[in-house]
């Protein structure tokens, strides 16, 4: 079977499956482009509210594949890394909460595409790998961005320039991840969380993960001036009235996402 991004939508949530196990899920260049199409149809489905992203067979993503690796031309990696980055960005930059499921390896790219995501739930045989300084190569797809970004700029110089491999209570102890959860239990604990989060109001999600996502390059005076825009735009959904007259009657709301 070639190598392909597997879909599947439950109520609410998109689940999109990297499927190329003999490479341990590496991404082909047709692999990256149906993914980003995949993303951009799914950010028009107006049901979906959540993307989960996962690997197939017992392992998150190896990144690139190899195929193509060292013999490519400026122009050719250019290209390669180009489309790379669209993707690494579509997910970040989009108004769908993401979350990745990690087991097994997520390294290079892979790593990149994990953190990417809004959240992220690992196994316990999760390995975050960071082999670029063993190929005379720099991080690359974002790493260096959501790297230091999360465990600041000397673990994450420790861990590149000695080409670390990160465990997954490692990389829980260094606020990497959100989670761990049994092997046998992760995809369940990560749909929940999921269904929990779909279930909420949309625009208030959408906004929250606009504001932090940019948090750490605004001013807080830009930070307030946003946070107006987002309160006074929130304030006028049905979501916010539906929530207020919940808490008032004391009960659970039930959101729309309008």
């Amino acid at each position: 079977m070639e190598p392909c991004i597997k879909y599947e939508k439950q109520n609410n949530i998109a689940i999109l499956e990297l499927s190329n196990p003999k490479e341990l899920n590496a991404m082909t260049t047709g692999m990256r482009k149906q993914f980003l199409e995949l993303l951009q149809t799914v950010e028009q489905d107006a049901d979906i509210k959540v993307i989960v992203v996962k690997g197939e067979n017992g392992n998150f993503c190896t990144g690139s594949s190899v195929n193509g690796m060292g013999i490519r031309t400026a122009i050719e990696t250019y290209d390669h890394m180009d489309l790379f980055a669209t993707l690494i960005l579509k997910i970040h930059n989009m108004k769908k909460i993401v979350i990745s499921m990690v087991e097994g390896y997520s390294v290079g790219a892979g790593f990149s595409l994990a953190l990417a995501a809004d959240m992220v739930y690992a196994s316990p045989d999760a390995k975050f790998g960071l082999a670029f300084n063993k190929l005379g190569l720099i991080p690359d797809c974002g790493l260096n961005y959501f790297l230091p970004e999360r465990v600041g700029p000397y673990k994450a110089k420790e861990w590149i320039l000695s080409a670390a491999m990160i465990g997954a209570e490692e990389a829980k102890e260094n606020r990497l991840i959100n989670g761990i959860f049994p092997k046998e239990e992760l995809f369940a604990a990560v749909l929940e969380k999921a269904e929990s989060i779909a279930a909420g109001p949309y625009y208030t999600n959408m906004m929250t993960k606009e504001m932090i996502n940019k948090s750490s390059h605004r001013t807080l005076e830009e930070t307030l001036e946003a946070e107006r825009f987002a309160q006074t735009i929130l304030q006028q959904t049905d979501d916010h009235k539906e929530g207020i007259n919940a808490f008032r009657n004391k009960q659970k709301p039930v959101f729309t996402g309008k």
